[in-house]
């Protein structure tokens, strides 16, 4: 898997109208550049460009980098199906819930006849470690910023498709 990162950062300011009507615009920026000084180009300068050209408010902006494998389908193995996930509950610092998928979660990680995730398998151990305890700098958060904290439950859910 060989995943070449955008040479840009995807930036969407969203406006709202009167009536609740939402509108979408997408700028971008050179990759080259640290997420800090996008964000603070983005907050002092572009965004109060814009809304001074627009009688709508700007409801929110969104930063994105995406990495892509252009080879990837013809790669996948013959078992990958992303309709079958491992979801993952997480409980947070502050009480709320925080879940996550896993698109085309591997079988053999499944306690047999259940749709229970196996939590002793050592890649859903780094999994959850990576989840809870995060990396070097950065540790994922709910969307309101609070510290995940522990594991509540992971099972296997599959949905269907027209596609097979």
């Amino acid at each position: 898997m060989a995943l070449t990162l955008s040479p840009v950062y995807d930036i969407s300011v969203t406006f709202v109208d009167r009536d609740r009507n939402t509108s979408t615009m997408t700028l971008h920026a050179p990759g080259g550049l640290g997420i800090f000084d996008v964000e603070t180009d983005l907050t002092t300068t572009i965004i109060p460009a814009i809304a001074a050209c627009s009688d709508a408010l700007v409801k929110s902006w969104t930063i994105t980098r995406s990495a892509v494998d252009d080879l990837a389908a013809s790669d996948a193995p013959e078992a990958s199906d992303v309709e079958r996930r491992g979801v993952f509950s997480f409980r947070a610092a502050d009480g709320s819930s925080y879940t996550v998928g896993i698109p085309s979660f591997k079988n053999t990680m499944v306690i047999d006849r259940t749709n229970l995730i196996n939590t002793g398998d050592a890649a859903v151990i780094a999994f959850v470690a990576a989840i809870v305890t995060g990396g070097e700098d950065t540790a994922p958060t709910t969307y309101l910023g609070a510290d995940i904290t522990i594991l509540d439950h992971a099972r296997k859910r599959h949905r269907g498709s027209p596609r097979g």
